[in-house]
């Protein structure tokens, strides 16, 4: 966790403001990614004085200006998937004459963590819509409606490797599936597939095939329609 004494302006009048309208500690740590202490540290320090940052105090001068941590921000937003080092040698092109440590620092100060990427299929705009219409049309489906449908799950292995690798990203605790900020998988064919099915009447064996997910429904003629 970030101690309270490196949290933005922003993220502290944001603490503050949640406070004030009625929430609990716990629930604001959680809402803003902090720890409990934290918040409790700048909630005690905001009713003994009124304000929101400590005073000015003495100390070594800042490395870099308000300018050069808004070029920081737009490198990191330009591709989430870049490392601080990699963000470092960007910003030198710049003038951001810095250490790796330095990056990290300023980029937590602007609320970014450096976490794992959540996994989601590579969809182009015509599947979404095809999804979002399917859901839509099977939104009022009853319990017996469902009894009739095959569901269908996967997981992949790749060859010689198990499973992929991890991808880290920069983002906001708020940001953590938006569309930049995600690891988007598609199909490739050095894998291994294992599928399975269920319905409500029966659990089918696991299979090894090609990638084929599915959601099946019965026509009720004998046949199978495939999703």
């Amino acid at each position: 966790m970030v101690r309270a004494g490196e949290l933005s302006v922003e993220t502290i009048e944001r603490i503050i403001k949640l406070l004030q309208g009625g929430k609990s500690t716990r629930s604001v740590a959680k809402d803003v990614g902090r720890s409990q202490s934290a918040v409790s540290k700048i909630w005690s320090r905001y009713k003994q004085n009124g304000k929101v940052v400590k005073g000015k105090h003495t100390g070594r001068r800042r490395k870099t200006s308000k300018r050069q941590d808004r070029k920081l921000k737009a490198i990191c937003l330009e591709n989430r998937k870049y490392t601080a080092k990699q963000m470092k040698d960007k910003w030198a092109e710049t003038g951001g004459n810095v250490c790796d440590r330095t990056v990290r620092n300023r980029l937590r100060e602007m609320g970014f963590r450096y976490r794992k990427a959540k996994r989601k299929p590579s969809l182009i705009p015509k599947q979404k819509k095809t999804r979002l219409q399917w859901d839509e049309e099977k939104q009022s489906w009853t319990v017996d409606d469902w009894m009739k449908v095959v569901f269908s799950d996967e997981s992949r292995i790749c060859i010689g490797q198990g499973d992929d690798a991890g991808t880290f990203v920069w983002c906001h605790p708020n940001e953590t599936y938006k569309d930049d900020c995600l690891k988007k998988t598609s199909k490739f064919p050095q894998s291994l597939m294992i599928c399975g099915c269920m319905s409500a009447p029966l659990v089918l064996g696991l299979n090894f095939q090609p990638p084929y997910p599915f959601i099946t429904e019965s026509a009720g003629n004998g046949y199978i329609k495939k999703y």
